[in-house]
C-alpha cells in the first residue's frame, strides 16, 4: 500500500507543478508592442495620393504640369533623418529630385526638409500620419489660387 501512496504522491507533486506553470505562464498579459511615434510612422516611401486645394475641392486630376509631374514622385523619409525625392516617368521642371534631411519641430507638428546644398526648407503642417497614410498641409503664396494646400501621400 506505501507504493501506492508513493506513486499517488508524485503524481500529485506532477500535477501541482503543472498547474503552477500553467497558472504563471497562462495568466501573463500578452505584451503589446507601443504605439509607434510620429516619426517613426512618417519613415516610409511614400507617393502623392490627392492634392486638395483651398477650398477642400481634389485637384490632383487637374491637367497641370506641376501636378502630373508631382504624383509619381517617390518620397522616401529616412530614420536616419534624410530624405530623397525620386522624379517618376513624369520629371518636373525644374526637376524636384534631391535630398537633404527632415526633421519634426513644434511638439511634432511640422514637418521641415532641409535641401543639401543650400536653399530654403519647406515647413509642412503635419496634420496626420497612420500606417498607410501621411497628410501634410502648405500655404501657397505665389499661384493663381494662393491659400493652403493639403497633400495626401500613400505608403508604398
Amino acid at each position: 500500500m506505501s507504493h501506492t501512496m508513493n506513486h499517488w504522491g508524485k503524481l500529485t507533486i506532477i500535477l501541482f507543478l503543472g498547474i503552477a506553470t500553467c497558472l504563471t505562464s497562462c495568466q501573463k498579459e500578452p505584451k503589446e508592442d507601443p504605439e509607434p511615434t510620429k516619426k517613426e510612422l512618417l519613415v516610409n516611401k511614400w507617393t502623392v495620393l490627392d492634392v486638395l486645394a483651398p477650398n477642400n475641392i481634389s485637384v490632383i486630376g487637374l491637367d497641370i504640369a506641376q501636378i502630373k509631374c508631382l504624383k509619381d514622385n517617390i518620397f522616401t523619409i529616412a530614420a536616419n533623418g534624410t530624405y530623397t525625392i525620386d522624379e517618376g516617368t513624369v520629371v518636373c521642371d525644374p526637376s524636384s529630385a534631391g535630398s537633404g534631411s527632415w526633421t519634426l519641430t513644434e511638439n511634432d507638428s511640422k514637418l521641415t526638409f532641409t535641401p543639401n546644398g543650400g536653399g530654403d526648407p519647406l515647413v509642412f503642417t503635419l496634420i496626420d500620419v497612420n500606417s498607410t497614410t501621411l497628410k501634410v498641409s502648405y500655404e501657397m503664396t505665389d499661384i493663381p489660387l494662393p491659400g493652403t494646400y493639403t497633400v495626401v501621400l500613400q505608403k508604398q
